[in-house]
């Protein structure tokens, strides 16, 4: 009976050990092909506009009723967000144009996504002046997203530059998909307004995901 039973352990042991190794197989070829993929496609750095948030503002702007005190606070904080929005959007775009060269490069308005998706070119890429593209070649192959975003962690959620595929979902947690502040988990670019939070700079962004990315 003795010799039954370590004959059972010996067999359940010899499978999982070849289940163990057939599992590693599938993820590693898994890493391997997305790896490639990425490599052979076009990252899409998308961009800022607050176009929601600042047509909000400007319709307030318009209104009769609004106050003049109150019409002064709005354009103060129109401006604001502008600034900021063209600071970050900037930086991020020098930063992966001087230092980026893994895959193919895009730059776009977050804005525009959903023309791009439906195969709309006219104007939708940018020029390293954020000035749109008078014409744009049709991205060949695969191609990923690269913004803000909230990680896909249920309860735990956090805000900063995600590396998202086609669909927007945040790829899986073993690669380079994840850049947050140092020290506290507010929008990632924000460096705004005095607010005494400290981010990383977009170089240091684009050489660390770069690090990891030769890394895989």
């Amino acid at each position: 009976m003795s010799r039954f039973i370590a004959s059972i352990g010996l067999l359940t042991a010899i499978f999982i050990c070849f289940f163990t190794i057939e599992m590693n197989a599938q993820k590693s070829s898994f890493r391997d092909s997305l790896v490639q993929d990425f490599r052979a496609g076009t990252l899409i750095i998308r961009l800022k506009t607050h176009e929601n948030k600042l047509n909000s503002i400007e319709s307030v702007l318009h209104r009769a009723d609004t106050s003049p005190n109150y019409r002064d606070r709005l354009t103060k904080k129109r401006d604001l967000i502008i600034a900021n929005r063209d600071r970050y959007n900037q930086d991020l775009v020098s930063a992966f144009s001087k230092l980026y060269t893994f895959s193919e490069l895009r730059f776009i308005f977050d804005k525009d996504i959903k023309r791009f998706r439906e195969g709309e070119l006219d104007g939708v890429f940018l020029g390293t002046d954020l000035l749109p593209l008078p014409e744009s070649a049709p991205v060949v192959g695969s191609y990923y997203f690269f913004g803000e975003g909230n990680t896909q962690m249920p309860g735990n959620s956090r805000e900063g530059l995600l590396v998202m595929d086609a669909n927007g979902d945040q790829l899986p947690s073993w690669f380079p998909s994840y850049f947050r502040a140092k020290s506290n988990g507010k929008s990632f670019f924000s460096m705004f307004g005095g607010d005494g939070y400290a981010y990383l700079p977009a170089e240091k962004v684009v050489k660390k995901f770069l690090k990891k990315l030769g890394e895989l």
